[in-house]
């Protein structure tokens, strides 16, 4: 905070005082539909309130806050730290707010998870009643994470640790990509041609119930571009299961990079620029996205939640989850050790395979253009509860082509009239699968090459 706080030693609280403004804090904007937060600052507050300092440790809040097991790893699963680190930006973000008639602010110093209640000064009344704050004023109705507070989270685990200003020629496409789609959306009173109206639609039957919900977040998940790699370097194939119980940790040679990465928390600028899009649309419906990388999820999330699953199963392992539901699964190809999408029940014209036409970079063959190929699919969530988007690609082009075509209004559109889908309607549970060109960091064009609608 910019202003000098007082410790409570100097001027306390009572119990009641203090759990009155936490659930001023609970209720705001910021935190009334950020369950996570809310639960990890419920229970750290209550539990210092109580004196119970010994349960405000890392293990003990990771399981009693944040859904993980009992007997859960710290060391492997930073839940936690990740949590601590939002949550003092939230705290911060409201009391300069909403908060900001509060002459009391709750913060959780770096470096303990304990919460303090710091007076802001020394001549300021304390509060005497539970008046709650009103929420018409300080953040905008609807306000879910602002576009440059998803992409901190996501930038935060680029590769090698990379500065956000690196991203930022894609980063500020993106954003006024979604400023185009919430423009689009918002359309007040200005006629819009056949084609934009077709085109608003699309956007509405397609991303319209993933933010319907007002009560359910929606994540975007990143990949985990290090363990794809390290899979590929390794040679190994690993699964989802293998994924949660970090086998890439335990089988990793004594050679000292390969340790070191597995352990790295890497993704991609198309995940940067994909998440971005997303957000977009998240405030265009006023909807609440919830940026997560996916070493950070745990299965209860995708019980609670929506979902974007970014990247495909190699990287991203949460797509495992919905891979018996498609036609188009990515699989590696034995023979070559390539992602290839295979297609279990090929129609007329389609082929059973489809791989890249040329190995790239590994090989110095990367400076010519080749063909890749995308998935983009919706699914229904665990035990048919809520809805999922995964944007699968078999390299990081083909990732941002899928991610690029479900947030192009114009290009939507055109997937969903090939498609046969309904205009004004939901979009139904569909797969398709995307031909793209590929260039060294990037794509030059692409285009839908076969459809599947899945059953519910």
């Amino acid at each position: 905070m910019s202003e000098p706080g007082q410790s409570l030693s100097d001027r306390t609280l009572t119990a009641e005082q203090k759990r009155e403004l936490l659930q001023r804090v609970l209720q705001s904007p910021l935190f009334s539909r950020c369950s996570a937060l809310r639960a990890f600052l419920n229970y750290v507050t209550e539990n210092a309130i109580a004196g119970n300092l010994e349960l405000i440790k890392e293990q003990s809040i990771g399981s009693a806050a944040l859904g993980r097991g009992v007997g859960y790893d710290p060391t492997a699963d930073n839940i936690v730290r990740v949590r601590a680190h939002e949550l003092r930006q939230k705290l911060e973000k409201h009391f300069e707010t909403v908060g900001a008639h509060e002459p009391v602010i709750i913060s959780v110093p770096r470096g303990t998870y304990i919460p303090e209640f710091r007076v802001r000064m020394a001549d300021t009344p304390l509060p005497t009643d539970s008046r709650i704050v009103d929420t018409s004023t300080g953040v905008a109705k609807g306000a879910g994470l602002s576009k440059f507070e998803t992409l901190a989270s996501v930038t935060a685990e680029a590769a090698s640790g990379r500065r956000l200003w690196h991203y930022l020629p894609w980063v500020l496409t993106s954003v006024l990509a979604g400023a185009l789609v919430l423009s689009l959306l918002h359309n007040t009173g200005q006629p819009l041609s056949a084609k934009g109206a077709k085109a608003q639609q699309a956007v509405r039957d397609f991303w319209g119930p993933l933010f319907a919900e007002p009560n359910r977040d929606v994540l975007a998940i990143s990949a985990d571009s290090g363990f794809a790699l390290w899979q590929n370097l390794s040679n190994q194939d690993l699964n989802l299961a293998d994924y949660l119980a970090r086998k890439d940790l335990q089988l990793s040679p004594p050679d000292p990079f390969m340790r070191e990465l597995a352990a790295r928390r890497l993704t991609s600028p198309a995940d940067v620029v994909v998440t971005a899009r997303i957000s977009g649309l998240s405030q265009a419906f006023g909807g609440h996205l919830v940026s997560e990388y996916a070493r950070n999820v745990n299965l209860q999330q995708f019980r609670r939640a929506n979902a974007v699953v970014i990247g495909s199963r190699r990287s991203n392992p949460w797509a495992e989850l919905f891979e018996a539901k498609l036609n188009f699964v990515l699989v590696r190809d034995g023979k070559t050790g390539a992602s290839v999408f295979r297609n279990r029940s090929p129609q007329q014209g389609e082929a059973p395979v489809y791989g890249e036409s040329d190995v790239l970079a590994s090989l110095g063959t990367e400076q010519h253009e080749v063909d890749s190929y995308a998935l983009i699919a919706v699914v229904r969530g665990l035990a048919d509860n809520g809805r999922v988007v995964l944007l699968e690609g078999l390299n990081m082009e083909g990732t941002q082509a899928a991610g690029e075509t479900v947030t192009d209004p114009a290009r939507l559109a055109d997937i969903l009239h090939q498609l046969g889908h309904q205009s004004g309607t939901p979009v139904a549970p569909f797969e398709a699968l995307l031909k793209l060109t590929s260039v060294p960091g990037g794509y030059t064009e692409s285009k839908a090459i076969a459809f599947r609608y899945l059953k519910n």
